[in-house]
Protein backbone atom coordinates (compact mmCIF):
# COMPACT_ATOMS: atom_id res chain seq x y z
CA UNK A 1 0.00 0.00 0.00
CA UNK A 2 2.76 2.41 0.18
CA UNK A 3 4.33 2.56 -3.14
CA UNK A 4 7.42 4.35 -3.94
CA UNK A 5 8.89 7.35 -1.62
CA UNK A 6 11.80 9.69 -3.30
CA UNK A 7 13.99 11.77 -1.66
CA UNK A 8 12.70 15.02 -2.58
CA UNK A 9 8.65 14.03 -2.77
CA UNK A 10 6.17 11.51 -1.05
CA UNK A 11 3.36 9.85 -2.71
CA UNK A 12 -0.11 11.08 -1.51
CA UNK A 13 -2.56 8.68 0.05
CA UNK A 14 -5.09 9.10 -2.83
CA UNK A 15 -2.47 7.52 -4.95
CA UNK A 16 -3.72 4.61 -7.10
CA UNK A 17 -0.65 3.07 -6.75
CA UNK A 18 -1.67 2.41 -3.08
CA UNK A 19 -4.82 0.24 -3.74
CA UNK A 20 -2.89 -1.29 -6.41
CA UNK A 21 -0.58 -3.10 -3.85
CA UNK A 22 -3.10 -3.93 -0.87
CA UNK A 23 -3.24 -6.93 0.39
CA UNK A 24 0.03 -8.72 -0.57
CA UNK A 25 1.28 -11.80 1.74
CA UNK A 26 4.79 -12.28 3.35
CA UNK A 27 5.08 -14.83 1.16
CA UNK A 28 4.27 -14.15 -2.01
CA UNK A 29 6.59 -10.87 -1.97
CA UNK A 30 9.18 -13.17 -1.13
CA UNK A 31 8.45 -15.70 -3.88
CA UNK A 32 8.36 -13.04 -6.08
CA UNK A 33 11.74 -10.76 -5.28
CA UNK A 34 13.32 -14.68 -5.61
CA UNK A 35 12.27 -14.80 -9.16
CA UNK A 36 12.87 -11.11 -10.18
CA UNK A 37 15.96 -10.68 -8.34
CA UNK A 38 17.24 -9.25 -11.91
CA UNK A 39 14.87 -6.11 -11.63
CA UNK A 40 16.89 -5.10 -8.59
CA UNK A 41 20.12 -5.34 -10.29
CA UNK A 42 21.92 -1.98 -10.07
CA UNK A 43 19.24 -1.09 -7.21
CA UNK A 44 21.16 -2.25 -4.14
CA UNK A 45 19.82 -4.45 -1.14
CA UNK A 46 16.62 -5.42 -0.45
CA UNK A 47 16.14 -4.96 2.98
CA UNK A 48 13.48 -5.18 6.10
CA UNK A 49 12.42 -1.29 6.93
CA UNK A 50 13.82 -0.99 10.47
CA UNK A 51 14.33 2.52 11.26
CA UNK A 52 11.38 4.90 11.70
CA UNK A 53 9.98 6.45 8.79
CA UNK A 54 7.63 10.00 9.38
CA UNK A 55 3.88 9.67 9.07
CA UNK A 56 1.83 6.28 9.08
CA UNK A 57 3.68 2.86 8.06
CA UNK A 58 2.78 -0.40 7.69
CA UNK A 59 4.74 -2.83 10.59
CA UNK A 60 6.23 -5.23 7.74
CA UNK A 61 7.90 -3.58 5.03
CA UNK A 62 10.39 -3.88 2.71
CA UNK A 63 12.51 -1.59 1.32
CA UNK A 64 15.04 -1.24 -1.74
CA UNK A 65 18.22 0.69 -0.80
CA UNK A 66 19.83 2.60 -3.42
CA UNK A 67 23.36 3.30 -3.91
CA UNK A 68 25.79 2.34 -2.29
CA UNK A 69 26.15 4.35 0.42
CA UNK A 70 24.50 4.17 3.62
CA UNK A 71 21.84 6.61 2.90
CA UNK A 72 18.29 5.14 2.17
CA UNK A 73 17.38 7.04 -1.11
CA UNK A 74 14.26 5.77 -2.01
CA UNK A 75 11.52 3.21 -0.76
CA UNK A 76 9.46 0.24 -1.75
CA UNK A 77 6.05 0.07 0.76
CA UNK A 78 4.41 -3.18 0.74
CA UNK A 79 1.47 -3.90 3.07
CA UNK A 80 2.29 -7.65 3.66
CA UNK A 81 -0.69 -9.26 4.72
CA UNK A 82 -4.30 -10.07 3.39
CA UNK A 83 -4.98 -12.19 0.60
CA UNK A 84 -3.25 -11.37 -2.62
CA UNK A 85 -4.87 -10.15 -5.56
CA UNK A 86 -4.37 -12.69 -8.77
CA UNK A 87 -2.60 -10.49 -10.58
CA UNK A 88 -0.51 -9.14 -7.18
CA UNK A 89 3.12 -10.25 -8.61
CA UNK A 90 2.66 -8.79 -12.00
CA UNK A 91 1.84 -5.33 -10.59
CA UNK A 92 4.36 -5.46 -8.30
CA UNK A 93 6.90 -6.01 -11.97
CA UNK A 94 5.02 -3.49 -13.53
CA UNK A 95 5.71 -0.91 -10.25
CA UNK A 96 9.72 -1.92 -9.75
CA UNK A 97 10.05 -0.98 -13.70
CA UNK A 98 8.75 2.14 -13.49
CA UNK A 99 10.33 2.90 -10.40
CA UNK A 100 14.04 1.64 -11.42
CA UNK A 101 14.14 4.76 -13.99
CA UNK A 102 12.82 7.19 -11.38
CA UNK A 103 15.29 6.04 -8.98
CA UNK A 104 17.93 6.70 -11.53
CA UNK A 105 16.53 9.86 -12.57
CA UNK A 106 16.67 10.87 -9.12
CA UNK A 107 19.78 9.78 -8.53
CA UNK A 108 21.41 11.55 -11.25
CA UNK A 109 19.66 14.69 -9.96
CA UNK A 110 21.42 14.22 -6.82
CA UNK A 111 24.70 13.86 -8.27
CA UNK A 112 24.63 16.91 -10.50
CA UNK A 113 23.58 18.84 -7.72
CA UNK A 114 26.38 17.94 -5.48
CA UNK A 115 28.87 18.76 -8.13
CA UNK A 116 27.58 22.27 -7.45
CA UNK A 117 27.54 22.50 -3.79
CA UNK A 118 30.42 20.59 -2.82
CA UNK A 119 34.08 20.91 -2.52
CA UNK A 120 36.07 18.63 -4.19
CA UNK A 121 39.23 18.75 -2.36
CA UNK A 122 38.37 18.59 0.83
CA UNK A 123 35.05 16.95 0.18
CA UNK A 124 32.72 19.10 2.15
CA UNK A 125 30.65 21.95 1.13
CA UNK A 126 31.62 24.86 -0.86
CA UNK A 127 31.39 28.55 -0.88
CA UNK A 128 28.81 28.58 -3.16
CA UNK A 129 26.18 26.82 -1.03
CA UNK A 130 27.89 28.95 1.69
CA UNK A 131 26.40 31.70 -0.03
CA UNK A 132 22.94 30.51 -0.31
CA UNK A 133 22.57 28.71 2.74
CA UNK A 134 23.55 31.01 5.52
CA UNK A 135 20.91 33.52 4.45
CA UNK A 136 18.38 30.81 4.00
CA UNK A 137 19.87 29.87 7.80
CA UNK A 138 19.59 33.35 9.61
CA UNK A 139 15.79 33.97 8.02
CA UNK A 140 15.00 30.97 10.24
CA UNK A 141 16.47 32.02 12.55
CA UNK A 142 15.20 35.22 12.81
CA UNK A 143 11.78 34.15 12.56
CA UNK A 144 11.54 31.71 14.93
CA UNK A 145 13.85 34.33 17.23
CA UNK A 146 16.68 31.20 17.46
CA UNK A 147 20.52 31.52 17.86
CA UNK A 148 22.69 31.35 15.15
CA UNK A 149 26.73 30.91 15.57
CA UNK A 150 29.50 30.80 12.77
CA UNK A 151 32.67 29.28 13.76
CA UNK A 152 35.66 30.38 11.14
CA UNK A 153 39.19 28.48 11.13
CA UNK A 154 41.80 28.94 8.86
CA UNK A 155 44.51 26.40 9.10
CA UNK A 156 47.63 27.52 10.51
CA UNK A 157 50.75 25.83 8.78
CA UNK A 158 48.87 24.56 5.18
CA UNK A 159 51.65 26.61 3.64
CA UNK A 160 54.61 24.95 5.04
CA UNK A 161 53.23 21.96 4.27
CA UNK A 162 52.80 22.50 0.86
CA UNK A 163 56.44 23.65 0.84
CA UNK A 164 57.48 21.04 2.77
CA UNK A 165 56.06 18.23 0.72
CA UNK A 166 54.48 19.41 -2.46
CA UNK A 167 50.48 20.45 -3.20
CA UNK A 168 49.35 16.93 -3.76
CA UNK A 169 49.70 16.44 0.70
CA UNK A 170 48.35 19.93 1.68
CA UNK A 171 45.53 18.89 -0.60
CA UNK A 172 45.52 15.39 1.44
CA UNK A 173 45.54 17.38 4.25
CA UNK A 174 42.48 19.55 3.65
CA UNK A 175 40.89 16.24 3.17
CA UNK A 176 42.09 14.95 6.41
CA UNK A 177 40.19 18.09 7.96
CA UNK A 178 37.32 17.91 6.75
CA UNK A 179 36.63 13.83 7.80
CA UNK A 180 38.07 15.07 11.65
CA UNK A 181 35.78 18.34 11.65
CA UNK A 182 32.86 16.54 10.52
CA UNK A 183 33.50 13.75 13.20
CA UNK A 184 33.00 17.07 15.93
CA UNK A 185 29.80 18.38 14.72
CA UNK A 186 25.86 17.71 14.62
CA UNK A 187 24.68 16.16 11.28
CA UNK A 188 22.73 19.29 10.79
CA UNK A 189 25.59 21.50 11.06
CA UNK A 190 27.50 22.55 7.87
CA UNK A 191 30.83 22.61 7.24
CA UNK A 192 32.40 24.91 4.11
CA UNK A 193 35.57 25.51 2.39
CA UNK A 194 35.47 28.98 2.26
CA UNK A 195 38.56 29.31 0.03
CA UNK A 196 42.16 28.34 0.47
CA UNK A 197 43.10 26.61 3.70
CA UNK A 198 40.19 28.36 5.68
CA UNK A 199 36.52 26.64 6.36
CA UNK A 200 33.55 27.63 8.54
CA UNK A 201 30.95 25.72 10.36
CA UNK A 202 27.32 27.06 10.31
CA UNK A 203 25.60 25.90 13.64
CA UNK A 204 21.39 26.53 13.88
CA UNK A 205 20.02 26.70 17.08
CA UNK A 206 23.38 27.24 18.67
CA UNK A 207 24.72 30.32 20.90
CA UNK A 208 27.92 31.25 21.26
CA UNK A 209 29.10 29.35 24.32
CA UNK A 210 27.70 26.52 22.65
CA UNK A 211 29.84 27.33 19.15
CA UNK A 212 32.53 27.68 21.90
CA UNK A 213 32.71 24.21 22.86
CA UNK A 214 32.35 23.22 19.45
CA UNK A 215 35.01 25.17 18.15
CA UNK A 216 37.12 23.43 21.19
CA UNK A 217 36.34 19.97 20.48
CA UNK A 218 37.40 20.62 17.22
CA UNK A 219 40.52 22.63 17.40
CA UNK A 220 41.94 19.72 19.57
CA UNK A 221 40.90 16.81 17.48
CA UNK A 222 42.96 18.79 14.48
CA UNK A 223 45.76 19.56 17.18
CA UNK A 224 45.91 16.25 19.05
CA UNK A 225 47.14 13.90 16.27
CA UNK A 226 49.29 13.94 13.23
CA UNK A 227 47.63 13.61 9.67
CA UNK A 228 48.55 11.05 6.60
CA UNK A 229 49.73 8.72 9.16
CA UNK A 230 48.74 5.95 7.19
CA UNK A 231 50.98 3.25 4.54
CA UNK A 232 50.97 6.00 2.03
CA UNK A 233 51.23 8.80 4.22
CA UNK A 234 54.14 11.05 4.94
CA UNK A 235 57.29 9.26 7.34
CA UNK A 236 55.96 10.69 11.11
CA UNK A 237 52.92 12.37 9.48
CA UNK A 238 51.96 16.40 9.02
CA UNK A 239 51.38 18.28 11.97
CA UNK A 240 48.48 21.15 11.75
CA UNK A 241 46.76 23.47 14.36
CA UNK A 242 43.86 26.14 13.15
CA UNK A 243 42.85 29.15 14.71
CA UNK A 244 39.00 29.75 15.14
CA UNK A 245 36.81 32.76 15.39
CA UNK A 246 33.11 32.60 16.64
CA UNK A 247 30.44 35.11 15.65
CA UNK A 248 26.73 34.91 16.87
CA UNK A 249 23.28 35.99 15.69
CA UNK A 250 21.99 37.79 17.15
CA UNK A 251 24.23 38.68 19.75
CA UNK A 252 27.02 39.42 17.03
CA UNK A 253 25.22 40.53 14.49
CA UNK A 254 22.53 40.06 12.53
CA UNK A 255 23.05 40.18 8.70
CA UNK A 256 25.21 37.88 6.54
CA UNK A 257 27.87 39.91 6.40
CA UNK A 258 28.62 41.65 9.64
CA UNK A 259 28.72 37.58 10.89
CA UNK A 260 31.09 36.48 8.64
CA UNK A 261 33.00 40.06 9.22
CA UNK A 262 32.83 39.16 13.03
CA UNK A 263 33.68 36.41 12.73
CA UNK A 264 36.92 36.83 10.74
CA UNK A 265 38.16 39.20 12.66
CA UNK A 266 37.92 37.05 15.59
CA UNK A 267 39.97 33.93 13.74
CA UNK A 268 42.86 36.97 12.57
CA UNK A 269 43.20 38.48 16.43
CA UNK A 270 43.79 34.91 17.62
CA UNK A 271 45.96 34.08 14.45
CA UNK A 272 48.11 37.45 15.42
CA UNK A 273 48.63 36.58 18.84
CA UNK A 274 49.05 33.05 19.43
CA UNK A 275 47.62 30.99 17.00
CA UNK A 276 46.21 27.29 17.71
CA UNK A 277 43.48 28.68 19.62
CA UNK A 278 39.43 30.27 19.36
CA UNK A 279 38.26 33.52 19.86
CA UNK A 280 34.91 34.91 20.22
CA UNK A 281 33.65 38.70 18.55
CA UNK A 282 33.00 41.40 20.46
CA UNK A 283 29.88 42.68 21.28
CA UNK A 284 29.81 46.47 19.30
CA UNK A 285 26.34 48.33 18.84
CA UNK A 286 24.93 47.31 22.27
CA UNK A 287 24.64 43.61 21.14
CA UNK A 288 22.49 45.23 17.34
CA UNK A 289 25.33 44.35 15.33
CA UNK A 290 25.90 45.16 11.79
Amino acid sequence: RRALVPVLGSVPDEDPRYRALDGVKTAVVQSWVERRSRLFQGLGELVELRQPWPGSAPRKSLAVRVDSSSELAAVLWLVLDGAPPADGAERLDRLVELAAPAIDNALQVRSMRDLIIKDDTASCFNRRYFEEFLPEELSRASRFRAPLSLIFFDLDNLKKVNNDHGHAVGSRTLYEVSLRVRAKIRKFDKLFRFGGDEFCIVLPETEWHGALEVAERVREFIAGRPFLTGSDGVEGGVAVTASFGIASFPLHARSKQGLIEQADRAMQRIKRVDKNAVGVAEIVEDGHGS
